[in-house]
C-alpha cells in the first residue's frame, strides 16, 4: 500500500472521532434552555450544570428528533433526569428518572 494510501486509511478514524465528539448542537443548546427554566425554581438543582441528549446518527447519519433527556445536576452529587418533548414547536419538561445518574445514553 502506498504511503498516500496508508495515511488516509490512518485518518479515517480520526475524522470518525472528531465528528462523534462535535460540540452541542442548537437543538441540545435549546432543549438544555428549556430545562434550565423550568429548574431554576425548584429547590436542590443545579440550573448551570445540565447536560442533554443529541439527535440520533446511526451509521453517521443525523436523523431529526422530538423527544431530548437532561440530565441535571442535584445538589447531592447525583442526577435526574428529565424529558424534553417538542411539539408543533412547544416544549413540554417532565420529570423522567429520579437519580439516574450523569452518564447520559449516547
Amino acid at each position: 500500500m502506498s504511503r498516500p494510501a496508508l495515511a488516509l486509511v490512518a485518518l479515517v478514524p480520526l475524522v470518525l472521532v472528531a465528528t462523534a465528539c462535535a460540540g452541542e448542537r442548537p437543538e441540545q443548546r435549546a432543549a438544555r434552555a428549556v430545562v434550565a427554566r423550568h429548574v431554576v425554581g425548584l429547590e436542590g438543582y443545579d440550573a448551570d450544570d445540565i447536560r442533554c441528549t443529541g439527535n440520533p446518527r446511526p451509521w453517521f447519519v443525523e436523523q431529526a428528533t422530538s423527544v431530548y433527556i437532561c440530565a441535571v445536576a442535584r445538589d447531592d452529587g447525583d442526577c435526574d433526569w428529565f424529558r424534553v418533548t417538542v411539539r408543533n414547536g412547544n416544549a413540554e419538561v417532565t420529570l423522567d428518572t429520579r437519580r439516574a445518574g450523569c452518564v447520559l445514553p449516547a
